[in-house]
């Protein structure tokens, strides 16, 4: 199988940015911070700078204002603020910074007044922790239900990974479209399925990837996290598991600020024991079509994970593994006639009108 972007191979040029890399300032309460949040802002390309509230806030103020002093002609930063010197930050910036082009605040102790106002030109978000009110401020705004203050800091117990990891995504568009980065995605992702699906290459299909890659396929839990568990899989099961016959049809593709989602229909014929899509059953030699999804996550110019769905159901009818019609007794006592199965859903996906619509509900 070829690339998926018809026609588009792997190409270089992740980042996209002139001279020097563009100045992240990150600013919190104690003197040391995540690490984990640090080292991944560098791997995106930024030059990344710590500043703590120690010894004062005095001094806090200070550096702020001294940060366009280190800057070269052109150049522009971010800063990416939290608890209370996000609230700080948020102070400062209802006057004009030199140079600062975006601001995210997470959970700051005091949410800014629906009084206050920003200069246009600085690109906002503001990140509120479950337990706080969210407030009527007029700064782009994400509450994040369920969590805590400290939700997105990996060091701290408070950390709640799905928030973070949505909070994360809507912070990188908005430093990026601060600093004018140009990030492709695609490349990456290119890249990574031509040693996946046509190479067939194990080793340079995880060179691809972060060095803690997840993989999972929904519908089966197969896959596997993290490198070693990841490089067997694909060695022993993904790749002897793909038929000759195996190909995918790009619907569409969607690339957003860290992740890239395809939408496909994967058809094969079922000549040899596929485990990530049919572990356990021996060929059959029956022709599959599978509507399939896949959401690839990107960090630093690397395949961090990726998540695949699809319509099991499907599956298992063409592979004469399950009879839609064959109905548990005490259900069709109830009138159910045919379980809720659509077996050519792949068909639908290609041409909207190759079968009619809710033919499975009895009143349509």
């Amino acid at each position: 199988m070829g690339s998926l972007a018809n026609g588009h191979g792997p190409t270089a040029g992740f980042l996209s940015f002139n001279k020097r890399p563009p100045q992240v300032h990150v600013l919190g309460e104690d003197p040391d911070f995540d690490p984990t949040t640090l080292s991944t802002l560098r791997a995106e390309g930024f030059s990344v700078h710590y500043h703590g509230m120690a010894p004062s806030k005095a001094a806090l103020i200070e550096t702020i204002r001294a940060i366009p002093d280190a800057l070269e002609l052109g150049e522009h930063y971010a800063i990416v603020a939290y608890g209370a010197a996000a609230t700080l930050a948020l102070q400062l910036a209802m006057k004009p910074m030199p140079r600062c082009v975006a601001l995210v605040a997470y959970y700051p102790d005091t949410l800014p007044s629906p009084n206050y106002k920003y200069p246009t030109q600085l690109h906002m978000v503001l990140h509120v922790a479950g337990d706080q009110q969210l407030g009527g401020c007029t700064v782009k705004s994400y509450w994040y239900r369920g969590t805590t203050v400290g939700f997105a800091e990996a060091d701290l117990d408070e950390f709640e990974p799905v928030s973070a990891g949505l909070a994360w995504s809507r912070t990188l568009g908005t430093v990026r479209r601060g600093l004018n980065m140009s990030v492709d995605l695609e490349s990456v992702l290119e890249e990574h399925l031509t040693y996946k699906f046509s190479s067939k290459n194990p080793e340079k299909t995880m060179a691809t990837m972060v060095p803690q890659p997840y993989l999972n396929h929904v519908p089966t839990g197969t896959g596997g996290i993290g490198r070693g568990q990841l490089m067997r899989f694909y060695r022993d099961f993904f790749h002897p598991g793909l038929p000759p016959s195996f190909n995918i049809r790009l619907i569409s593709r969607t690339a957003g600020v860290d992740r890239v989602v395809d939408e496909m229909v994967v058809s094969f014929r079922h000549t040899q024991h596929v485990p990530w899509i049919l572990p356990g059953v021996a060929p059959t030699n029956k022709r599959i079509d599978i509507a399939m999804v896949s959401i690839v996550c990107i960090k630093g110019g690397k395949v961090e994970s990726e998540k695949v769905y699809w319509d099991q159901a499907s599956v298992l009818v063409q592979a004469g593994l399950l009879n839609p019609n064959v109905v548990p007794k005490q259900m069709r006592d109830k009138g159910l006639h045919q379980l809720p199965v659509v077996e050519d859903s792949a068909k639908k996906l290609l041409d909207e009108e190759a079968m009619p619509s809710n033919e499975l509900i009895d009143e349509w």
